[in-house]
This record gives C-alpha cells, sequence and structure tokens, in this order.
C-alpha cells in the first residue's frame, strides 16, 4: 500500500509540473521601450506559443486604471476559450490610462500600435482579426486607436458587470467577441510561410507552367556535324561541298494535345558555305547550296512542372539544292557568260532527338536540343550522297495561346 500512494503521488506532481510548465510557456512579459518610456506587455496562447504561422485573432484586454496586466491576466481561465487566439495584456503607464493628459495618451495608442506590430512580426496573427475588451477608463484610448487606424480594429467589448469576480463572465465576453464577422472592405492577406511550397490552382499552373492544348513557335538556331560517311570526293560542275555545312536554322510550332503529346511540323534551313577557289589559268571557281528539311512528327514529353524533357519522332521531305561553276575574272563587266549549273535532290529523311523545354515565363519558353537527321541516299551533288549527322540548338518559344482555357483536363469549378 504505502508503494502504490508513493507511485500514485509520484504521477500527481509529475501531472503538477507538466500543467504549469505548459502554463508558462504560454505566457510571456515583453518590454520595450515606446517613445522614450518604457513599457511592458503580458502575451499569452491558449494553444502551443511555438506555432509561428497560425493566424490567429488577437486579443489586446486593457486593464483598469489601479491594476496591472496581471491581475487583468487572473481574472480567467484564457486556456478554456474555444477558439485558438493570442491574447495581449499591455500595462498603463503607473497602471493608469490617463485620458486627460494628451500626451499620456498619445503614447497610449502608439503603445498598441507599437504591440500589433510586434506581434505580426513575431507570431504572425490574422490581421483581420484584432479585437479590444476595455472599459469606461480606457475607453477614450481604444477611441482615439480607431480614429487613427481605422482598419485596424474589428471590434471592441467592454467588460461586462460582475466580470471582476466571476471568470465565466468575462470568457464568455472574449468568446462573443471572438464571433465577430470580420468586414470584407477591411481584409488583409493572411500570412504564408514562404519556406512551405504551396499548392498551385489549377488554372494558374494550366496558364503559366502546363502545356495541355498549348500551341508554341519556337526559333532555333545551332550546329550540324555531318557524318563523313556521306562524302563520295566526287566532283561535279558545281564546285560545292555540302560536307562543311555547319549551321541550322528552324522554326518549330508545335501543338500540345495535353502534357505529354505532341504533334510538331519543323522547317529548317541548313547552310552551306561557298566556296571560291582559283585556278593555275586564272578561272574562279565557285559553289554554294542549300538544304532546307521539311518535318512532321510526334513528341513524348515527361510530365513535369516548368522543365518538360522530351523524346520526337518524325519524317519528312528534303531539299538539297547545290549550284555554282566557273567565271572568268571580268566576265561580268566583258558580257561574257559565266559557266554556271544547278543541281538540285528532293528526298525523304527520318528525325529522331531530345531534349527540354522550359517554360520560364507565361507566354515564353527556352529549350535546348539535339537531334540526328537521317536521309535517304541520292545521286551525288556538291561531293555527298545524303545528309545525315546530328544537330544540336537552343531555342527561344512564344506560347500563342496561354490563355486558352479549352479542353481543359479537369473539371472547372470557378474560372479566373
Amino acid at each position: 500500500m504505502p508503494l502504490f500512494l508513493r507511485k500514485q503521488q509520484l504521477g500527481i506532481l509529475v501531472f503538477l509540473v507538466f500543467s504549469i510548465s505548459f502554463e508558462a510557456s504560454a505566457q510571456r512579459v515583453f518590454a520595450n521601450a515606446v517613445q522614450g518610456v518604457n513599457r511592458s506587455y503580458l502575451f499569452y496562447s491558449n494553444t502551443s506559443n511555438n506555432d509561428y504561422n497560425s493566424n490567429k485573432p488577437v486579443v489586446i484586454v486593457l486593464h483598469k486604471n489601479g491594476e496591472t496586466a496581471r491581475e487583468a491576466f487572473s481574472k480567467a481561465a484564457w486556456k478554456s476559450l474555444k477558439e485558438p487566439a493570442i491574447l495581449v495584456f499591455p500595462n498603463a503607464i503607473e497602471n493608469t490610462w490617463n485620458c486627460k493628459d494628451e500626451a499620456s495618451l498619445a503614447k497610449d495608442v502608439q503603445f498598441l500600435r507599437f504591440i500589433l506590430s510586434e506581434t505580426y512580426s513575431n507570431f504572425h496573427h490574422n490581421r483581420n482579426r484584432v479585437f479590444v475588451v476595455g472599459d469606461k477608463d480606457n475607453a477614450c484610448v481604444i477611441e482615439r486607436f480607431q480614429q487613427q487606424y481605422p482598419k485596424a480594429l474589428a471590434a471592441f467589448e467592454t467588460w461586462k458587470q460582475g466580470s471582476e469576480k466571476d471568470s465565466l463572465i468575462a470568457l464568455g465576453g472574449v468568446q462573443k467577441l471572438l464571433g465577430n464577422p470580420v468586414q470584407a472592405d477591411t481584409s488583409y492577406a493572411l500570412w504564408s510561410d514562404p519556406s512551405i511550397r504551396k499548392k498551385m490552382d489549377p488554372i494558374d499552373s494550366l496558364k503559366g507552367y502546363r502545356l495541355h492544348n498549348r500551341l508554341v513557335i519556337e526559333f532555333r538556331y545551332g550546329g550540324f556535324a555531318m557524318l563523313g560517311s556521306v562524302r563520295t570526293g566526287i566532283s561535279d560542275g558545281t564546285y560545292a561541298k555540302l560536307y562543311k555545312s555547319h549551321s541550322f536554322m528552324d522554326i518549330h510550332l508545335t501543338k500540345w494535345m495535353n502534357d505529354s503529346m505532341a504533334w510538331f511540323i519543323d522547317i529548317g534551313r541548313l547552310k552551306v558555305p561557298q566556296t571560291q577557289e582559283a585556278t593555275e589559268s586564272g578561272t574562279m571557281r565557285t559553289g554554294g547550296g542549300m538544304i532546307m528539311p521539311l518535318t512532321l512528327g510526334f513528341k513524348y514529353a515527361l510530365p513535369k512542372v516548368r522543365a518538360h524533357p522530351y523524346f520526337l519522332l518524325g519524317s519528312g521531305i528534303m531539299q538539297v539544292m547545290v549550284f555554282g561553276g566557273r567565271m572568268n575574272p571580268g566576265a561580268m563587266t566583258s558580257g561574257v557568260r559565266p559557266n554556271l549549273n544547278a543541281e538540285m535532290r528532293m528526298v525523304f529523311h527520318t528525325t529522331i532527338g531530345t531534349g527540354i523545354d522550359l517554360r520560364f515565363a507565361k507566354r515564353f519558353t527556352a529549350g535546348a536540343h539535339l537531334r540526328y537527321l537521317h536521309s535517304a541516299n541520292f545521286e551525288s551533288a556538291g561531293e555527298v550522297d545524303a545528309i545525315r549527322g546530328f544537330n544540336l540548338n537552343v531555342g527561344l518559344g512564344y506560347v500563342i495561346n496561354a490563355n486558352s482555357l479549352k479542353k481543359l483536363p479537369f473539371p472547372l469549378n470557378s474560372k479566373k
């Protein structure tokens, strides 16, 4: 039996220590110099004091003249409030709210303003729900504060008769005050933790990041590396050397059917450098050309928010043109017609590739792309019998229908 009693007493002691420590952690006393006067206030939260992202309402409780903030706090068991809230108990100068002294009244108003500023900075309360409890001794402070800061207070309540002796009356008055509706014309945005990633609204995500049903036109520029296996070494009358082609420019149009599948059309131009060679006889050999592939195909993108890695497969036709010949110096001025030749080939080609598109703004994308072009063989022209090689480029795109809400991938509850 004595052992049982000792265990029971130990349990009661642990419970009391825990209760006292929790109550102590929920209240704090802050002291600051406001307009040259040392002021203090008691801060209390009926939930955890470490909840800095709660957007809880604030109730400022002004004590009666001759009392202190601690005495006002002891009037009720504030932990019993049904709604989580922050309660602040300011101390008046010399325990008196002096309505007859204009300087003292101005300092009290600025003190309340300072309290709200500090509370929001440290505990991020709901600025739409700031309430004050007072009486006739401090009514002037509340009225002056409302005049100077009309949007700061949602409502105020006076101490009910008998609240000094009955804590339930005091508690009920504050509970009633918290039930007041918030006026829409004085609303502030609720605080949100910047370290917590917000869940984006589906419409905003569609307009700003996703590719569903988007039409994108992109301008690309990059290099081209021709495979050595296509060289024939057969010189024709054009004297062009297509294997020296090194730069590629194209216009790429993509229509996304959803966030993963799209069709595309690409019109490109592979630049062929112009060659000029002087012979021993004094004639000039000149040659050049142009390669223009037209590609139709499909893309498959991995579903991401901002960046969209993709793979593509396409096919189309490729026009290969070479021209050049021999020209004697001064032929144009003498009226002698130069000996020029031209060749043209039209072949099918296939392309495979990969890349990544980044939609960095509502209407703009940027990307890096790598693809392989493989044309069918043709009769040698420009010392090659096919166009095969790798194209690496970068591009800048424009989303034509960025605001379109057609064919939504989700039910639309409210349009923005």
